[in-house]
This record gives C-alpha cells, sequence and structure tokens, in this order.
C-alpha cells in the first residue's frame, strides 16, 4: 500500500470509533427566534416613562418600600417592572419575579374555578349551595334550601357583613367554621343586600372540593397556575416561606421609626379563596391576559362574560371615589364593576397581612393592570382612575405591541 493512503485510512478508523462508542445525551440547541416584534408607538412609550416615573416618585413620598406593576394590552403583556426593594433598609430590590400576599384579590380566582366547572357541567350558578355541600346550613332552614353558588360568590347570602371573619383570622378551618354560620342572624334574604364575606365567601372551596379527590389549592394550581404558565403562584404560608425571591411585609410603626419589616402570618390560609394566594407580578401579566379573554382553552369568553356581570348594586361612592363622576359599582361573581364613560372596569383589592394589590381591567378593549405593593397603602387607587382616563382606547393611539421588561 502506498504510505500516502495512511494517513486517510488513520482519519477514518478514528471516525469510525468514534460513531461506535456511547455518547453523552447533549440536547440540541434551539434555533434563535429571530421573529422582531414592532415597537411601540412614542405615544405610548411616552406615557409608560411618565407612569413610571409617577408611580416610582409617589412610592418614595409615601414611604412604600417596594412595589410591581404589569400592563395588558391585547394579547400582550406591554410592561411589567419590578420597583424599590423586598425589605426597607436593604438594597435587595423586588423584581417581575417577586413573590407578594394577593389578599382578597384571591376572590377573583376561586370565582373564575368555578366558572370552569361550569364548562365541565359539574355546577350551575343558581345551583342550591346544599346540592353540593348537604351540611351548608343558615339560621334560616328555607333560606338555606334557597341559598345559590350564585349567592355565595356576590356577598348576597344575607349574613351580615363579614361573618365569622375573626375566625379565619384565628386560623379556624373552613370545617370548624362553616357549621357554625348557622349561629348567625341573617339581615335580609339572599340577593337583596351585599355584604361583604370571607367566612361565607369561602365555602366555595367546599363545593368546588366536593367534585375533586384533592384540595382546593391543588385543584387552582392543576385548572388555572400551570395552564396559565404562573410559576410563582402558590396558596400556603410554608409555599411562600420556601420562596427566596419574596417580598417581606410592611406596617407603619411611628412617625421617628416609619415604616418597618414584619413577619408573614399564618392569616388566611385556612380560606385560600378569600385572601391566600401568593404571586409574583409576572404571573398577574398572565391572569390578566386570561382575564381580558385571551385564554379560550382555559375558560371561555362566555364564561368570563357570566363572571364580569353585575348581580348586585352598590348605591355609594365607598368603591368609586378616586373615578371622577362615578356614584354607583356593582359586584360580580368574585369581582367588583363599575361603568366609567363607555368603559366596563373590572377590579378588585386586596389587602393582607401588610401587603397590598390592585387589579383593573377593561376586558372588552383589552386593556388591564395590577399593582402590588409591600405595605398597606392605598396609592394604586389613586393611579388606576388615571391610568384607564389616559390609556383608554379614546385617548391613545392603537398599541403595536411589545413585551417591555426591565
Amino acid at each position: 500500500m502506498h504510505k500516502s493512503l495512511y494517513p486517510i485510512l488513520f482519519i477514518l478508523f478514528a471516525v469510525a470509533i468514534w460513531f461506535t462508542q456511547e455518547k453523552p445525551n447533549i440536547e440540541p440547541i434551539p434555533p434563535i427566534n429571530t421573529v422582531e416584534v414592532p415597537l411601540l408607538d412614542d405615544s405610548t412609550l411616552a406615557y409608560l416613562k411618565e407612569f413610571e416615573l409617577k408611580l416610582s416618585n409617589g412610592m418614595k413620598q409615601r414611604g412604600i418600600p417596594g412595589g410591581a406593576v404589569v400592563i395588558v394590552k391585547g394579547s400582550n403583556v406591554i410592561y411589567q417592572k419590578g420597583l424599590g426593594v423586598k425589605v426597607n433598609g436593604t438594597t435587595d430590590s423586588v423584581d417581575v419575579n417577586t413573590v407578594f400576599r394577593l389578599g382578597s384579590v384571591s376572590k377573583g380566582f376561586a370565582s373564575i374555578l368555578a366558572g370552569v366547572l361550569v364548562e365541565d357541567k359539574l355546577l350551575n350558578w343558581n345551583d342550591p349551595v346544599v346540592s353540593h355541600l348537604p351540611e351548608f346550613e343558615l339560621s334560616n332552614p328555607d333560606q338555606t334550601k334557597r341559598i345559590q353558588i350564585n349567592h355565595i360568590l356576590s356577598h348576597t347570602t344575607g349574613l351580615p357583613r363579614h361573618a365569622y371573619t375573626n375566625l379565619v383570622e384565628d386560623g379556624l378551618s373552613l370545617n370548624r367554621i362553616i357549621p357554625r354560620l348557622k349561629n348567625v342572624q341573617l339581615i335580609s334574604e339572599e340577593g337583596i343586600q351585599l355584604a361583604y364575606q370571607n367566612a361565607a365567601y369561602a365555602v366555595i372551596e367546599k363545593v368546588i372540593e366536593s367534585h375533586a379527590d384533592t384540595t382546593f389549592g391543588n385543584v387552582l394550581k392543576s385548572q388555572l397556575f400551570e395552564p396559565l404558565g404562573m410559576m410563582n403562584a402558590s396558596t400556603s404560608h410554608s409555599d411562600l416561606m420556601e420562596i427566596k425571591n419574596k417580598a417581606m411585609p410592611h406596617l407603619y410603626h411611628s412617625r421617628r421609626k416609619g415604616i418597618l419589616p414584619t413577619s408573614i402570618s399564618k392569616k388566611y390560609y385556612n380560606a385560600i379563596s378569600a385572601g391566600g394566594i401568593n404571586a409574583s407580578i409576572d404571573d398577574m401579566g398572565n391572569w390578566l391576559l386570561m382575564l381580558t379573554g385571551n385564554n379560550p382553552d382555559v375558560i371561555s369568553e362566555e364564561t368570563l362574560n357570566q363572571i364580569f356581570e353585575p348581580q348586585i348594586t352598590l348605591n355609594n361612592r365607598r368603591f368609586s371615589r378616586h373615578w371622577d363622576g362615578i356614584n354607583k359599582s356593582y359586584y360580580g361573581l368574585g369581582w367588583r364593576i363599575l361603568n366609567n364613560g363607555n368603559q366596563k372596569i373590572i377590579y378588585h383589592g386586596g389587602y393582607v397581612n401588610g401587603f397590598r394589590s390592585e387589579i383593573a381591567f377593561d376586558k372588552e378593549n383589552k386593556i388591564g393592570i395590577c399593582i402590588l405593593f409591600n405595605s398597606p397603602s392605598s396609592y394604586a387607587l389613586e393611579l388606576i382612575p388615571d391610568f384607564f382616563n389616559s390609556f383608554s382606547p379614546n385617548k391613545a393611539t392603537e398599541i403595536n405591541e411589545e413585551i417591555l421588561t426591565n
């Protein structure tokens, strides 16, 4: 054999040996997504910069240690950001994955989950509660039989305001609280008067659990959190304590010391639907997109419209006082509602354990906002009306959608 062929044969032999050896399991590198997303128009960019500056300055003026905000339009998150710090006096910044407690913003999750079961034909809004939960009982036996799921979710059972909220805050289980509702004197027939509830609202958890072989928290996770990509959302004190990237709650101490961090309590984790959900602002962006009709595979537009239909009217300004010219509001199923001109605004607020949250959206025009704070400040209530007045389709040019995150 000619000597010049030796190198070639050696190379071929080495290649053959390489192909016969066991290879490491290396995942292929995915192709880079080169799809270009159109930029936001100048007027929208200018508004978002102005909004961020106003939010940041307002937080500093009010001594709010940390917060996070997300804005959605159409089928996209167009802005989300963490501001400030997780703990006052530190440099540990809030980011879009920092977890906060939601308080009563949790109530909207319960009504949406009930809607999922309605679509699965396991529930109907006008089903008597006792048909799913025979042990449910109020002081009036006839009224007990007439109470429907929609009365539970709209706070119109006839129970007085905050019936046994003290027991929820004391940490009693729902299995111990619900049987005591029969001891409470009713103030009206069902469907007539709104009287805000926590313990009675949480009856929906037991109704939902009657159709599952697991807990309400696990059903939330499988039916909503996971399908919506809410990767930081959870429903227990232990879940939150295990998360490193979480905001700490703060309470006002004194004029000299100001707002100081406090511990994360176990309050309301025994009544998840009333105030026991934890989530980041990134989670809440996904939640808002679903609420504005972008996830029909999770819940249909028709069912969302049923949930957001007013059930009872509030003829006072307690929940509309920051909105000019609006003297009444409504409550649907787990959601407050008001009409801001030609905008139907669906919203809810929450407070628990030194955390404050506000969420609001215009489903028809697919615009929404959520603000989370790690202090009790009501500052978000001032910002949200201005957001809808300034960012409405009547006053802003159409937005080309792009995710803006820092």
